[in-house]
């Protein structure tokens, strides 16, 4: 700020000294002129000195205003810029700290995930929690009464589930081999992914086998198919839908052993529809009850109107009876009427001749 004040007054004496310039060489010289002009001129050149000086004052005085505002606006506008910095520097930090935190967090759930991944390799857990998430399944679906779970056959096999549906029963196997299925997803080489796949491929037909020959058992009340859950939609991917070429795709052999594969999408689903069916049922089933009610209140109307009948036969009777009672009535008593008009005759005649 001090620099700015001195580069102002150095401007100032550069500016008057070019005006002493101006007013020297506009007047003659010392020797042309006498010594009252010499006079009047220094008191005209001090007249136009001193309003010179006060014009640059007030001009100095502006700039300084303007000059100290700016100062001011600038000083707080860095205060505010500093204090927004300091803030947003401390914001940074905190959602740093939060996102290490975030961080570690994740690297223990993967370590979680590892371990529950090693515990999930003996096939008999990872099968039971296969058949618990299919009996959650079946229970955010269908009621109570129309599944079971661990459901034993008279041969002594037992299945997952079973699905009522009328008088039917639908197996549903939740046992699905994994083993080669992870083999194939670590294959490092084309060859060892082709080792993979295909006994991978062996594997589930020998299972679509067991399920078709253990729970197909109509003698027993099931229908002529069943489902193999398969837990997982990228299992079910590489399993069904990504058909094999060099040999008979899984889908197509097992829908020829009447087994039909089954995804948790699919299954939902499939398990919708049943839904869906078993409400149809429930309608018939009440319609059907309504309907032999009905004939039971027809049988009843008809026997009513039997009796209803009779009861219009008797009432129809006793008016006959009635009114032939009534003639006679009305017969017995004009005859009667007659009989005291002969009776009465001859007491008449007799006060008549007196």
């Amino acid at each position: 700020m001090e620099i700015v004040f001195i580069g102002i007054a150095i401007l100032s004496l550069i500016v008057i000294g070019i005006a002493l310039t101006a007013l020297f060489f506009r007047f003659p010289s010392k020797k042309a002129v006498s010594g009252d002009v010499q006079a009047q001129l220094l008191l005209e050149l001090q007249r136009e000195m001193a309003g010179f000086q006060n014009s640059m004052l007030g001009h100095f005085g502006k700039l300084s205003d303007q000059f100290h505002d700016h100062v001011q606006h600038n000083t707080q506008f860095l205060s505010e810029t500093q204090k927004d910095y300091h803030q947003t520097v401390s914001q940074v930090q905190h959602r740093l700290g939060e996102l290490n935190i975030a961080t570690q967090s994740m690297v223990d759930i993967g370590k979680d995930i590892a371990s529950l991944q090693d515990i999930l390799r003996a096939p008999k857990l990872r099968g039971g929690i296969g058949e618990l998430l299919l009996a959650e399944l079946l229970r955010q679906i269908l009621p109570e009464d129309h599944f079971s779970l661990q459901f034993a056959f008279r041969s002594g096999a037992k299945v997952d589930a079973v699905i009522r549906v009328g008088e039917g029963l639908i197996p549903v196997d939740a046992k699905f081999p994994l083993e080669n299925f992870q083999r194939l997803l670590t294959a490092q080489s084309e060859k060892e992914t082709d080792q993979a796949r295909k006994s991978f491929v062996q594997d589930v037909k020998k299972h679509i086998d067991d399920i078709a020959a253990r729970y197909i058992l109509p003698d027993e009340g099931t229908y002529e198919f069943a489902m193999m859950y398969i837990p997982a939609e990228n299992v079910y991917y590489e399993t069904i839908i990504k058909d094999d070429k060099q040999s008979e795709s899984i889908s197509t052999y097992a829908l020829q052993k009447k087994v039909i594969p089954v995804s948790p999408n699919s299954f939902y689903a499939y398990l919708q529809a049943v839904a869906r069916g078993l409400k149809g049922m429930r309608i018939e089933q009440s319609a059907q009850k309504i309907l032999e009610r009905l004939g039971q209140l027809e049988t009843e109307f008809t026997k009513f109107m039997v009796d209803f009948e009779k009861l219009g036969s008797h009432l129809s009777n006793a008016q006959s009876s009635y009114e032939k009672s009534f003639k006679k009535f009305e017969r017995l008593q004009t005859r009667l009427g007659a009989l005291e008009l002969q009776e009465n005759k001859p007491l008449v005649e007799e006060a008549e001749s007196k």
